[in-house]
Parts: C-alpha cells; sequence; structure tokens
C-alpha cells in the first residue's frame, strides 16, 4: 500500500539561531552604548515573540549580568545571547 503525505503548504517553524538573536539585541540597543538596559532586552524579548518579555529579560539579566550593575555589555552578551537561544524562539 503506498503511503502518501498529505502537506499544508507550510513550512516547518524554525528556531532562531545565535547569530539572529545576537542581530535582535544589538539592534534593540537604541542610545547605540553598546550596553543594553533593562528596557531594551525586553524590547528584544518582545521582538523574539516571548509571551511576558518583562520576566524574560529579568531572567536573562540574572543569568547574563556578570557585573550585577543592572544591564549587559558586550562582554557579557554571548551568556545573554546563549540564554535566549536556549528558550526555543521560533522564526513566524
Amino acid at each position: 500500500m503506498p503511503f502518501y503525505y498529505h502537506s499544508t503548504g507550510k513550512a516547518a517553524p524554525i528556531n532562531y539561531d545565535a547569530e539572529q538573536i545576537r542581530k535582535i539585541f544589538l539592534d534593540c540597543d537604541i542610545d547605540g552604548d553598546k550596553v543594553l538596559s533593562k528596557d531594551e532586552i525586553k524590547s528584544a524579548f518582545e521582538r523574539l515573540g516571548a509571551l511576558i518579555p518583562g520576566y524574560r529579560a529579568r531572567r536573562a539579566l540574572q543569568h547574563a549580568d556578570a557585573n550585577n550593575d543592572g544591564c549587559i555589555s558586550m562582554e557579557e552578551l554571548n551568556d545573554l545571547v546563549r540564554y535566549a537561544a536556549g528558550r526555543g524562539y521560533r522564526i513566524k
């Protein structure tokens, strides 16, 4: 008996990769000071599709803000990107 695959015509969702996530965070550095504030991080999580971006920004700071200054410097960005990538955001 032959097997038929019925396609809906839609591609399967694809997760953002680390470079795409990094670009979103850098694009959200509104003032261009190379430091991401909590509001800029929240904005990036909104763009990624987080359900509660404010919560996700707080959790991201807890994970990636090594010097506890309340923002993410370029030295801490890799940890922030790794954290966000682990959440499995999908391109829509």
